[in-house]
């Protein structure tokens, strides 16, 4: 549906094919849920649907691979007893800065139990490190699957707004090309279609946004794991 909606509006089949436009709607997909940068300059929040469970093994070494579909956000980390281990204190668990602060041994070499973790990249870095490997259990958000049949529907993306994002991205993309390529009438085109794709981005951020997990602070020796009033 997505791919008769979008060709119907760019009517150029000599390049872009339903195989084309299908690639398309597949990386609009994947930049909507990785995070758009939003006028205000902030980042769009992760897609619920999207939120997942996995579990990686320790290694020798300071530092697992993030699963596989990992995508962004990881926002809880078990050690293999279930407990949480808290992110770096005074930030979050992408505070690799503070983790390298709070850490006994900037080597990466020291051994015994996990006690402080943080994400760098796809790595998920850790010290101690234990004598045999640990499961370390990961909520984070995935990556969407490939949309593969015109009939598929976008992963994760509220159904409400599946066609609007989808397809006014898309367009935006596809009319901007266009612009690159010298054909200077379709910047009317572009400017329309970018306007609607973050009209209903905002609607998208107000209607996920609820979901968004508190954020916690601490300094020094202490913790405060109360969610942030300000």
């Amino acid at each position: 549906m997505l791919v008769e909606e979008i060709d119907g509006i760019v009517q150029d089949r000599g390049v872009y094919t339903p195989a084309v436009i299908a690639g398309h709607i597949n990386r609009a997909q994947s930049a909507i849920a990785g995070g758009i940068k939003m006028p205000d300059g902030s980042i769009s929040p992760p897609l619920p649907g999207l939120a997942d469970y996995n579990t990686v093994a320790t290694t020798a070494q300071a530092y697992a691979l993030l699963p596989s579909r990992y995508q962004r956000n990881v926002f809880k980390v078990l050690d293999n007893s279930g407990v949480m281990i808290p992110p770096p204190r005074g930030g979050d668990y992408y505070a690799y800065i503070l983790f390298l602060k709070q850490i006994s041994d900037l080597r990466f070499t020291e051994p015994g139990s996990i006690y402080k973790v943080a994400v760098k990249g796809a790595r998920l870095y850790y010290q101690g490190i234990p004598a045999a490997s640990e499961n370390l259990g990961v909520h984070f958000y995935r990556k969407p699957a490939d949309m593969v049949l015109d009939s598929d529907t976008p992963d994760g993306i509220p159904e409400h707004l599946q066609s609007r994002l989808i397809r006014h991205y898309v367009l935006k993309e596809i009319f901007g090309e266009a612009i690159e390529d010298g054909q200077d009438n379709t910047g009317i085109a572009t400017k329309y279609h970018t306007e609607k794709f973050y009209e209903a981005m905002t609607e998208l951020a107000g209607f996920t946004g609820i979901d968004a997990g508190p954020q916690y602070y601490g300094s020094g020796g202490f913790e405060d794991w109360g969610a942030c009033d300000g």
